[in-house]
């Protein structure tokens, strides 16, 4: 009998090591390739716009140019300088909709070349949302489910509108950043 207890608390114990003993590198980071370089959640990426993002005109597959007001950077090296002209493509639009659904566009920045040989991809879309239309919603409430009808906001920026983007989430720049740092003046 104490022989079983011992070899059964003896693989519980193994069992529980191993599980727990697979190695933490520095480098597992959510929504990031291990290794690669990435602009953290919370960074702030500010550009200006040079065509208008409107929920209203956009179409899947229309291309937004837009130029950096600031530096990216990673690890205080400038990876993208500001004043760079970037373009992205839209993923995914609608306009808004009844039921408050707002207005939504996504972009997806293509890929610049840093050099020759390097490039930077950008995982993930950044994604507008026109928001909640309060009167409609204060318009339901004296009569009762009338807001159901109502619409949400729209995204509508002209071009020239500086816009403060904040990520939600890692950015993947689908580079390794050993590399980048290396070819980075």
């Amino acid at each position: 009998m104490l022989k079983k207890f011992l070899l059964s608390t003896f693989l519980t114990i193994s069992l529980i090591l191993f599980n727990f003993s697979e190695p933490t590198y520095a480098e597992k980071i959510d929504n990031v390739q291990p290794g690669n370089a990435y602009l953290t959640e919370d960074s702030i990426l500010s550009f200006k716009l040079l065509d208008k993002l409107d929920s209203n005109t956009a179409k899947k597959f229309d291309t937004i140019r837009f130029v950096l007001v600031k530096d990216i950077t990673v690890k205080n090296k400038i990876v993208i300088p500001k004043d760079t002209v970037l373009s992205a493509v839209i993923t995914k639009t609608h306009s808004s909709r009844i039921l408050g659904q707002s207005g939504i566009i996504r972009l997806k920045i293509n890929d610049y070349k840093i050099n020759d040989t390097h490039t930077l991809h950008f995982k993930d879309d950044l994604k507008f949302k026109g928001g909640h239309n309060y009167a409609n919603a204060a318009a339901s409430i004296i009569i009762p489910f009338s807001g159901l009808l109502f619409k949400g906001k729209e995204v509508q920026y002209p071009p020239g509108t500086v816009i403060e983007y904040k990520l939600n989430d890692n950015l993947d720049l689908g580079i390794n950043e050993a590399q980048l740092l290396s070819i980075l003046p």
